[in-house]
């Protein structure tokens, strides 16, 4: 049976989204979480993980610099006292963070997640779960997950992760250009594809989305293969919009397919590069 796993957008979304029949949330820990919105710190997952009884990941993808690595000794020993259903991670170097803690690691190395020999790699080595890569299509996920005990988590609605960088890279911009970053949020303009890319500074760091992926339509075939997790993401979204989109993929899970979707990301896409088969 196939879990819904919800990405809110802040605490008030949190709060709606709980009276739902998903499965789950994935929180952002504050200063080490990429693609979230709803990123806080420990004393306030404190606080959230009181208000529900739903699964909690929680997301340190972020990739870690040296100084990183004391500041989340005592977080990750404060989570681990938590009733939380794992920590999903980026930078393997959290894997000697949590070793002396009983906390389950879900992998999620942003477009690394691409074949079940990586995935059956880190389940001998204790990974609870992985977090396959965007960029896949339909028939990868369902031939991964054939051939691998990981439980699989994919991806399947809001807007792509395309690129981070540790840098703030608008701001510099600006500075360079000797003017003045006034909004939030701005838009990369490719020529070749006549495209437009969202792009956002958030805790330092540089992002840049790419289009909405929604596979409503694929939850059926999804289901009926086992995926384990279906994740819901509302970053960048109006909180009403988000609420009807998780809304119809609980009534998708239940069999009714209330809306179609012209956005695929890449569950269609052929692509070149695949694992070798020796």
């Amino acid at each position: 049976m196939s879990k819904l796993l919800v990405i809110p957008i802040n605490k008030d979304n949190f709060i709606n989204l709980n009276k739902r029949n998903i499965d789950g949330f994935i929180i952002g820990l504050k200063g080490y979480s990429v693609f979230t919105s709803y990123d806080i710190n420990i004393d306030e997952i404190k606080e959230i993980i009181k208000l529900t009884d739903k699964e909690i990941y929680i997301s340190i993808n972020k990739p870690l610099f040296v100084e990183d690595i004391d500041k989340l000794k005592p977080i990750i020993e404060n989570l681990s006292k938590l009733n939380i259903k794992g920590i999903i991670y980026d930078d393997i170097g959290l894997l000697n963070i949590v070793k002396e803690y009983n906390i389950n690691l879900i992998w999620n190395q942003l477009h690394l997640g691409t074949n079940y020999e990586t995935c059956n790699y880190w389940y001998k080595k204790g990974v609870k779960g992985s977090i396959l890569s965007t960029e896949l299509m339909l028939d990868d996920y369902i031939n991964i997950k054939r051939n691998t005990s990981l439980p699989i988590f994919v991806y399947i609605y809001g807007y792509l992760p395309m690129f981070e960088s540790s840098r703030e890279l608008l701001t510099n911009y600006f500075k360079y250009m000797n003017s003045n970053k006034k909004d939030d949020v701005y838009y990369l303009y490719e020529k070749e594809r006549d495209k437009y890319y969202t792009i956002y500074e958030n805790n330092d760091n540089t992002y840049i989305l790419e289009d909405l992926i929604d596979g409503i339509e694929e939850v059926k075939v999804l289901k009926e293969n086992n995926i384990d997790y279906l994740i819901l993401n509302g970053l960048n979204h109006l909180e009403d919009k988000f609420n009807i989109v998780v809304d119809s993929y609980i009534e998708a899970l239940n069999g009714n397919i209330i809306r179609k979707s012209n956005n695929k990301g890449f569950l269609y896409k052929e692509t070149i590069y695949k694992v070798k088969n020796e």
